[in-house]
């Protein structure tokens, strides 16, 4: 019994503690319902008040007077002593297309225009890119004058029927007895409206494809023999070409060598050193005539700069004909090979002849003392 009791004491307590805290719970819902309401209130208040144009803002900007507003500022009117008309070269240009468009200014001598800050850098006619700025103030019969400014311009505008100049602004002052320079007067501005110029296009109008439709014929088998046998030939002519330019560099690498005047030089030197002091022995004289034929030939291959160790008398003597070399030396030359030719193949062997030999070494001295220019 005890027990019982004890356990409904127990259950009684628990049902208390639940109904508190669903009370708590109620009451903390019933709080976040009013923020929420207070919450879309507000919010709502705002939004009202702005459509109907009201501030309804609170902090602290907003409770400070607001600022006055600006001044408008008074735009001076052009003096009726200055007139200014325009120009276009052109009515209408395709993308890319240069135009002139002129400014003329016509004016009294009281005034007097600032045109140092007319340049190609300065002046800003977009859309149209300034390609070159040109002015010029002259004075008329009136003693008036009259100003030109030419802008060449140049268009990269598409996707539009017409675009307007933009407006152009000059500077200007007064001259008086005070002022004579744009740096002692207060300059005012002359505002030009700019004309209206057409853009076109060479596209059509909403085209259905910017390239024509083509057809592509099927290529002939057989027409390739013609491009495959142009290919061979100009292999052929190609080959052809590196052979000979291969050939003729050989030939010009052959051609360089020693300095003529100094190999012509070395040779007189070397064939003077073998010259012997007497002609007394057969052996001697068959060395020296050796010594003679082989230098002398050496000297006219250089003297003509042409290869003659392979030619013999006869063929030399043409070869310097051939190569109009003098006749005198030609003859010297001829007679002195054929005089080695002769003693060199006897029979009978060489002798000792010491006049034969003088004569020689004499020829020999003066062919070899001859130089060409």
């Amino acid at each position: 019994m005890s027990g019982f009791l004890q356990t409904r004491k127990t259950l009684g307590t628990d049902s208390g503690v639940v109904e508190q805290f669903g009370r708590r719970a109620c009451r903390r819902g019933v709080f976040l319902i009013a923020l929420l309401a207070l919450a879309m209130v507000t919010i709502g208040g705002r939004l009202w008040a702005q459509e109907e144009g009201e501030d309804t803002s609170q902090d602290e900007t907003s409770l400070r007077k607001k600022a006055p507003a600006k001044p408008v500022p008074v735009v001076t009117p052009v003096p009726k002593e200055i007139t200014t008309s325009t120009r276009l070269d052109r009515t209408a240009v395709y993308v890319g297309d240069q135009f002139h468009y002129m400014i003329m200014v016509d004016y009294t001598p009281e005034y007097e225009f600032v045109l140092d800050n007319l340049t190609k850098e300065t002046v800003n006619m977009d859309p149209f890119q300034v390609m070159d700025v040109t002015k010029k103030a002259v004075t008329l019969k009136n003693n008036n004058r009259q100003l030109f400014v030419d802008l060449t311009l140049a268009n990269f505008g598409t996707g539009q029927a017409s675009l307007q100049v933009p407006q152009f602004t000059l500077y200007y002052f007064r001259k008086d007895k005070k002022t004579t320079s744009a740096e002692q007067a207060a300059a005012e501005s002359l505002t030009v409206p700019g004309p209206v110029i057409g853009i076109r296009s060479t596209l059509p109008p909403q085209p259905a494809d910017i390239r024509d439709a083509i057809t592509v014929n099927s290529w002939d088998r057989t027409r390739w023999i013609l491009p495959i046998a142009g290919y061979l030939c100009g292999a052929v002519v190609l080959v052809g070409l590196v052979w000979e330019t291969a050939i003729f560099v050989k030939k010009q690498r052959s051609r360089k060598g020693p300095d003529r005047r100094k190999a012509m030089e070395a040779v007189r030197a070397k064939w003077i050193g073998g010259v012997p002091s007497n002609f007394n022995d057969p052996k001697t004289c068959l060395d020296f005539y050796n010594h003679s034929y082989q230098n002398l030939k050496e000297y006219v291959g250089y003297y003509l700069e042409t290869e003659t160790m392979g030619l013999t008398a006869e063929e030399l003597q043409e070869e310097m004909r051939r190569l109009n070399a003098s006749p005198d030396l030609t003859q010297r030359v001829g007679k002195v090979l054929d005089t080695c030719e002769n003693l060199r193949y006897r029979r009978d062997g060489v002798t000792a002849d010491p006049e034969a030999a003088r004569n020689v070494a004499q020829d020999m001295r003066e062919i070899l003392s001859t130089k060409r220019s």
